[in-house]
């Protein structure tokens, strides 16, 4: 599995593989075993990394992780590639002209949450696309009225395709 990653400020993209006791890491071009055993409390890992030990454990904080390795705390924001590409492509928002909702990737219109003269909020969801067999909702990044829904349910659309147009709320 492919995630991106951010530690300290700094955005990677990490591969990662666990399999038969072991996990595989590859960063930036650079790849790292490690045998790992859960600890019988069942909260920590044991992990072997270049003959050292290493003692792990996650705690998920709401939408990032709190690592800790060998008592030292790290905050880890963890994202996948779709959500990456999401946040690059919200469209082509400029303050005072809207939103733009486009398909971050080809796929197919599942569910659309809204309708033309919809107030909407940033964040809420606005359409459901499914692409490679994941439902992915896309939400509006900016608060607005839905000026235009371009797509129906069941259509097909190619990454780029604009799905849902907002105005600003006061445009309206």
């Amino acid at each position: 599995m492919k995630f991106w990653v951010t530690l300290q400020g700094r955005d990677a993209e990490v591969e990662f593989e666990a399999r038969d006791g072991r996990v595989f890491l590859e960063v930036e071009g650079r790849r790292v075993e490690a045998d790992f055993v859960r600890l019988p409390d069942g909260e920590v890992y044991s992990l072997l990394v270049d003959g050292r030990s290493h003692e792990v454990s996650v705690a998920n904080r709401g939408g990032s992780l709190d690592v800790t390795v060998n008592g030292v705390t790290l905050p880890v924001e963890v994202r996948s590639p779709l959500e990456k590409l999401l946040g690059q492509t919200v469209g082509e928002r400029a303050k005072g002209r809207g939103e733009t909702i486009t398909a971050p990737m080809p796929g197919a219109v599942v569910a659309i949450r809204v309708q033309p003269g919809d107030v909407v909020h940033a964040g809420q969801p606005v359409v459901v696309l499914e692409a490679m067999k994941m439902q992915n909702e896309l939400a509006a990044q900016s608060g607005g009225v839905v000026s235009e829904v371009l797509v129906s349910v069941g259509a097909a659309v190619a990454a780029g395709a604009v799905l849902i147009r907002l105005t600003p709320e006061s445009a309206s």
